[in-house]
């Protein structure tokens, strides 16, 4: 019987475990997770306006929740890759790669407070959903900043976009 897609999978990351990245390595990696993260929330939306399945939907929240690990984990293999290191000596790439990892960076925080204000949630009044309201507008704008600034580094390098 043949690997499971998993099994390789691990087996292809035990082999790349030693193995750093370049800067512009981590770059490529941040674009492609910080892509998907976009896609994956523009799919969520796209199925709670369609008003699917509870189940269907829980299982796009997960997805959801994987991908905004992930990126959260490439933003800080960014960090530490390229505190040291100059990314690459073009000027445009390095101010699109920097600007897409403060993107990612604003989107995770404003995704943090977002949840944080709606775990403590306790009383449903107006002023309280007013504020999570604004708190939820400031991250979906975060997303945009994101995905736009992602859209931008990925011109610059587009043999390196998963698309």
């Amino acid at each position: 019987m043949a690997p499971s897609r998993s099994a390789v999978a691990a087996r292809h990351l035990d082999d790349l475990s030693g193995v750093p990245q370049s800067p512009l390595e981590t770059c490529d990696a941040l674009a492609r997770t910080a892509s998907e993260t976009c896609r994956q929330h523009e799919r969520l939306a796209r199925l709670m306006t369609l008003g699917v399945a509870q189940p269907e939907l829980e299982a796009a929240h997960a997805m959801v929740d994987t991908i905004d690990l992930a990126l959260s984990e490439s933003v800080q293999q960014f960090e530490h890759t390229c505190a040291t290191v100059t990314i690459t000596d073009q000027a445009d790439l390095r101010q699109a790669a920097n600007a897409m990892w403060l993107s990612a960076r604003e989107y995770l925080r404003r995704h943090s407070i977002a949840e944080k204000a709606t775990r403590q949630l306790a009383q449903h009044d107006a002023e309280k959903l007013g504020d999570l309201h604004f708190e939820y507008e400031l991250e979906a704008s975060a997303l945009l900043g994101l995905k736009q600034n992602t859209s931008t580094f990925q011109k610059l390098r587009p043999e390196q976009s998963a698309r």
